[in-house]
């Protein structure tokens, strides 16, 4: 039940509507006892169902049967996907034709065939050049090629079409990859076979292909984020904001790529890209592609804050924190906003009203609880409280060892911060040798988190 419910509740109002006239359908459906569960669920909304209740007015006179309740579940279930699978397939551009065009094809319908190609073909015009348009592209000048073959098997053909398309879909694909694996491995350290990569990079730029859109953005993109060069860097940002048309999907992983370089250039000292950054996630607020599905990330929020606090914006950040706190996922609301403006009063040197809000930061978001507890300990040693630092210190060494499994490589970052603030705790601030060590050790850990503020101590 479970299952059920879970993939119920995440059905909004249209989809309900629609699905009530699929499970309808005696085409799609022919079990009565599903449509009737179907109408329990909408009747309860929030409510979880009384499984003896519904069962009973399901099949009226019959004793309750496990087997037989798990089994209704288990058609209901099938049936919502199916109407899912259903609604993605009829609201997908070109899916429809696609799959019609052999259909007519193998019936010998040549007219209505012709017909099917020329309105595909028609549809792909008006779609934007984006990561499924070369997709699109290649598998009808496929169908093209087929159908005419079918027909004419001498004379001219299209395969030069059909090639020049797959290619130009497998390369945007590879560069899109590429650009998604280097973000990825920046962070988690991970390594991938690059595969076609080089070869890809190569015919890019001797084919005249960066003359497309989507191709030249990953290009550019992967350059800059390989290679840190500003030039790719400067043609990745002009390239974007001269394609508005992308789908926001699209230009929302970009915006998001871009974000990433500017992030690998702060790390490098090069403090500049502060604002640089700043200012794409600006963009991508006003323009609303950072909102995916009514949601904005809790990764964003929190970069947007800090980037907003390491500026000095601080009325702008405070105002940013209440206005989009309504757009994070519910479960995560009410720790992000309480970590993001303990964070703003941090900043300002407002421990009494930083404090309070850290410790509403619970674990259901466990690695900003983690970041929390940092906080606290930045703001014990500032005030003097050794006490509640030592204590801390143990308190947070047992939660990184508890949850081990769970946070991965995270525990080496945290563990590697307490032992070094406690060491700054201890550290006599007139013994300058020692001063000069804790200095050094501090300056090539590479896996330290607060290295700035640890050194800014001393």
């Amino acid at each position: 039940m479970q299952k059920l419910m879970a993939l119920f509740h995440q059905l909004n109002g249209v989809e309900k509507r629609e699905c009530t006239h699929f499970l309808n359908s005696p085409y799609f459906n022919q079990r009565t006892d599903v449509l009737g569960l179907w109408h329990c669920l909408l009747r309860l909304k929030q409510r979880e169902p009384d499984p003896p209740q519904i069962f009973a007015e399901l099949y009226p006179g019959t004793p309750f049967d496990e087997a037989q309740w798990r089994y209704v579940q288990t058609f209901l279930l099938q049936g919502i996907e199916h109407f899912l699978t259903q609604r993605a397939w009829e609201q997908a551009p070109l899916l429809a034709d696609l799959h019609l065009i052999p259909v007519f094809r193998r019936k010998k319908a040549d007219k209505a065939l012709a017909y099917a190609l020329q309105r595909a073909h028609n549809k792909l015009a008006q779609l934007p050049q984006d990561k499924d348009f070369f997709l699109y592209q290649y598998l009808l000048e496929w169908e093209k090629y087929v159908s005419t073959e079918s027909q004419h098997r001498t004379g001219a053909n299209n395969l030069a079409s059909v090639n020049r398309a797959l290619d130009t879909f497998l390369v945007s694909s590879k560069l899109r990859l590429a650009c998604l694996m280097e973000s990825h491995k920046a962070v988690y350290q991970a390594t991938y076979d690059l595969g076609l990569l080089t070869a890809s990079l190569a015919h890019v730029r001797t084919s005249g292909m960066l003359e497309i859109p989507v191709v030249a953005l990953y290009y550019h993109c992967y350059q800059a984020l390989t290679t840190g060069n500003e030039a790719d860097f400067r043609a990745f940002r002009r390239e974007l904001e001269q394609h508005p048309e992308l789908p926001p999907d699209e230009r929302r992983t970009f915006l998001l790529l871009a974000v990433n370089y500017c992030i690998k250039r702060l790390n490098t000292g090069q403090v500049h890209y502060i604002r640089e950054a700043f200012d794409l996630y600006k963009i991508g607020l006003e323009t609303e592609v950072l909102i995916e599905n009514g949601v904005l990330s809790r990764f964003a929020y929190k970069n947007i804050v800090a980037l907003g606090l390491r500026l000095e914006a601080f009325d702008w950040v405070r105002d940013f924190i209440a206005r989009y706190e309504s757009l994070l996922e519910e479960k995560y609301r009410s720790a992000n906003r309480d970590y993001n403006l303990a964070r703003l009063f941090f900043t300002q040197k407002n421990y009494a009203k930083a404090m309070p809000l850290l410790a509403q930061v619970d674990e259901s978001d466990l690695l900003l609880n983690l970041d929390s507890r940092v906080m606290l300990l930045k703001m014990y040693y500032e005030t003097g409280e050794y006490e509640a630092l030592d204590a801390l210190l143990t308190s947070f060494r047992v939660l990184l060892l508890r949850k081990k499994k769970i946070i991965g490589y995270h525990q080496q970052h945290y563990l590697a911060t307490l032992r070094l603030v406690k060491k700054l705790a201890r550290l006599r601030p007139n013994d300058t040798v020692a001063v000069q060590k804790f200095k050094a050790e501090v300056t090539k850990n590479e896996v330290v988190l607060e290295k700035d503020w640890l050194l800014r101590q001393v």
